[in-house]
């Protein structure tokens, strides 16, 4: 998402355009993955007058708008991200690494979907936990 105009998304959203949220938006596209203190301590850098309250309170919006999501893993705090197309999070249990898989999980959906009779299941949060590549390379 990086040549994303942010400024247009929060219009399309009717949410207000502001510095912070501007911010927010940037330091997640640029970062990946972070929790509400990393995009605070970034972001405080560029706009020395926010406040951690004012980054949580953007946060919470943008993710209600469905700007942002947001990930649990099983030992970090929450972390944040952009929302974009579906995917898949692969979590190292050693080095905490937590990564975007790409892959089409729509037949995943609709095997849920015709298995349990919902409708209209429109998200998946999948995070699988394993080692990751270089964590299997420091065991040889």
């Amino acid at each position: 998402m990086s040549d994303t105009n942010f400024t247009e998304i929060l219009k399309e959203k009717k949410l207000k355009i502001t510095p912070q949220r501007i911010a927010i938006l940037e330091e997640l596209d640029k970062n990946g993955h972070s929790t509400v203190d990393d995009i605070f301590n970034r972001i405080k850098i560029k706009i020395p007058s926010v406040s951690l309250a004012t980054v949580y309170k953007n946060i919470l919006a943008l993710q209600s708008m469905d700007i942002l999501k947001s990930v649990k893993t099983p030992t970090q705090k929450q972390k944040y991200e952009i929302n974009k197309k579906p995917h898949i999070h692969l979590f190292c249990k050693i080095c905490e690494k937590l990564e975007d898989f790409e892959i089409d999980i729509s037949d995943f959906q609709d095997y849920c979907k015709n298995a349990s009779g919902y409708e209209n299941i429109e998200e998946a949060s999948i995070l699988l936990t394993g080692i990751c590549k270089e964590c299997s390379a420091k065991k040889i």
